[in-house]
């Protein structure tokens, strides 16, 4: 499965494969299938919001290049801005929001990441078909080993 891990590749600004996530763009930069990890170009618009929720097998890390992004966590809530990492461990509940009036620019890294871009490209296909509501959001993340709430 990660054969390629003995080949270099690149990926240049603006290209990849594209996801709209309820609203919210990501851009593939490196996809689990081949490299072990999902990364992602991530912008969070203004307004944007992901509920609290559990990932049942992945981790994740958002490092924020520009924009503040405010995380909900057990402990309560953090605002990391431009340099700032979130270290997001899988098991713990856990949400984000963009509470300002600009996008949020960040990069995010799943580990192993394989379930998460299933489970965005599910998204994906979902708003290209007319979007969702909250009970069918809940369901899809089910399918991906993510529990919201």
């Amino acid at each position: 499965m990660l054969e390629n891990l003995r080949a270099i590749r690149t990926v240049p600004p603006f290209t990849g494969e594209t996801w709209n996530v309820l609203g919210a763009s990501m851009v593939v930069k490196a996809d689990p299938s081949e490299v072990g990890a999902l990364v992602v170009d991530h912008v969070v618009p203004p307004g944007y919001a992901v509920p609290p929720h559990v990932h049942e097998g992945d981790d994740e890390i958002f490092h924020i290049l520009a924009g503040t992004l405010t995380f909900v966590t057990p402990d309560g809530e953090w605002a990391g801005g431009p340099g700032s990492s979130a270290v997001l461990p899988s098991g713990i509940r856990h949400g984000f929001r963009n509470d300002g009036a600009d996008p949020v620019h960040c990069l995010v890294v799943v580990t192993p990441g394989v379930q998460a871009a299933e489970m965005f490209r599910h998204f994906d296909r979902a708003a290209r078909d007319g979007g969702l509501d909250p009970a069918q959001i809940g369901a899809i993340a089910a399918q991906y080993g993510v529990r919201m709430g």
